[in-house]
């Protein structure tokens, strides 16, 4: 089953591009022809956001990364459902005047159905305008939009290493086994200013550069939206050079590419990325099967395996076309930053959080997993979408330090919407991170070491665009929809 964002004019998925400060109008109409039997959780709020009914047919729009509204006709991804039988439904979304600029993403976003949607393509880069004022290093570069996304096997090869999902590139599949490559266009030794998007609803990427084999390096300007260095709103032409990045399902990286010289062969590649132990002694306390081990692909292969494999092949000529669009060479001054950076404001309180799993039926074969992230001291339960009650409370003007643990087999990812965070701590180690996130992977556990892997993330709740309650989750959709997924209420300042 394939999905898509499409336009009246036939465009798909488009990138849409907006400046801080703008009025953003969406108009979406459901044009789903799916079955219409209701999913396990229905909502009993019928109105003007939908029928509140939870089908498979159900559909939204989240936009990831933005610091907007979690209300309808905004950014509400609890409780807006809209259905084929529904009228258009329009999003209005004011752009905030300090919104990051950087690269950000669109995707559905309902609750049981959202890997269904995403693996099926619908998802769209948003970039918001007026990186090179955060950077001056790259105006006037060539800028190049990259979204990869990841979809069904199809191949019933008998392989251990077939890949879970296969990949591509700007809708152009990447499949395997033969991984037939998309093609990028480049002059010799060009500059470019690449903007990638792993828009996968469950695989993670590692990017790498190779020239003859050999990997390059990678000028990283922003990841998840959010400039390297930006804290106070002044340009910093911070580039940290990496070989190769990691990018969890939704992360996002934007860095500066040396392509390669004449008769030079060039392939952007993505490397193997373990989510799960392969060996190791038995747990030394009870832990849940990872989904893909309960349910074991009849064709061969791990459902969560991301071997190493090609996505593009570079190729040069001087004739190459210019990318689309080029950034500015006369970059216009950034506003001035509303709040302290982050790193400078001290936690009201600590918090600690942790993803398990469990079969729900240990004794039963194939049986499905139930996902959980749940805050220590409470009982572990599958996210429930008539639940009333948000699972956290804060006030707006928070700032909050939660260290994420993950005490399953597998790799999860953190994702939390309308703000972003800092990472202070991996794995109980402090480590010096200039820049914000959204979404971030908290490493598998191996079975047996006494300390479980954890990331501590200082959380910022001082906009009071994000008054409101909204969810927690973890961004490898398989598992959101299985029920990894909490909801935070940010109270407003005079509650108190």
């Amino acid at each position: 089953m394939r999905y898509c964002y499409m336009t009246d004019d036939g465009i798909q998925s488009p990138t849409l591009r907006v400046h801080p400060g703008d009025l953003l109008l969406l108009h979406l109409k459901n044009d789903l022809a799916l079955p219409q039997p209701a999913a396990p959780h229905v909502h009993a709020v019928p109105g003007e956001c939908g029928s509140g009914v939870m089908s498979e047919s159900a559909t939204n729009l989240h936009f990831h990364g933005l610091v907007i509204p979690p209300v309808c006709h905004q950014d509400d991804a609890l409780k807006t459902l809209i259905q084929p039988s529904d009228p258009v439904f329009d999003y209005r979304v004011r752009i905030p005047a300090d919104q990051p600029p950087g690269l950000y993403w669109y995707h559905p976003h309902p609750h049981g159905s959202s890997e269904a949607q995403v693996l099926g393509g619908a998802s769209g880069a948003l970039i918001v305008e007026g990186i090179e004022q955060a950077n001056r290093l790259i105006a006037g570069l060539p800028e190049r939009v990259i979204v990869l996304r990841d979809q069904r096997v199809t191949s019933t090869r008998v392989d251990p290493a077939k890949p879970g999902k296969d990949l591509s590139l700007n809708f152009v599949p990447v499949t395997y086994p033969d991984y037939t490559l998309a093609i990028i266009q480049m002059k010799p030794s060009e500059r470019q200013f690449w903007r990638v998007l792993n828009a996968s609803a469950d695989t993670y990427v590692d990017l790498k550069l190779l020239f003859d084999g050999k990997p390059q390096f990678l000028g990283v300007i922003a990841l998840d939206g959010i400039p390297i260095g930006f804290a106070d709103g002044k340009p910093r032409n911070h580039v940290l050079w990496e070989s190769h990045i990691a990018l969890p399902p939704a992360g996002r990286a934007e860095f500066v590419v040396n392509g390669p010289p004449a008769g030079i062969a060039a392939t952007l590649a993505t490397q193997a990325v373990l989510t799960g132990p392969t060996t190791g002694p038995a747990a030394a306390v009870p832990v849940a099967v990872p989904a893909s081990a309960a349910a074991p692909d009849p064709a061969g292969g791990d459902d969560d395996n991301s071997p190493p494999r090609p996505l593009a092949t570079i190729v040069t000529s001087s004739s190459a076309a210019e990318p689309p669009s080029i950034l500015p060479v006369s970059p216009l001054a950034l506003p001035p930053a509303i709040r302290p950076p982050l790193a400078s404001v001290k936690p009201v309180r600590e918090r600690k959080l942790y993803f398990s799993e469990e079969l729900q039926d240990p004794k039963a074969a194939n049986s499905p997993t139930i996902f959980y992230i749940t805050e220590e001291g409470k009982t572990p339960k599958a996210f429930d979408p008539a639940s009333p009650a948000p699972d956290i409370v804060v006030h707006q003007g928070d700032v909050e330090d939660w260290t994420i643990e993950n005490r399953s087999t597998e790799t999860h990812a953190f994702h939390i919407h309308q703000t972003h965070f800092m990472v202070v701590e991996s794995h109980g180690v402090p480590v010096d991170q200039p820049y914000l996130r959204d979404t971030i992977n908290v490493q598998f556990w191996n079975g047996y070491s006494a300390q479980f892997p954890s990331v501590k993330l200082r959380m910022d709740f001082r906009d009071p665009n994000i008054v409101g309650t909204f969810p927690y989750h973890c961004h490898i959709l398989q598992h959101e929809d299985g029920g990894m997924m909490g909801t935070i209420r940010v109270a407003p300042a005079v509650e108190r």
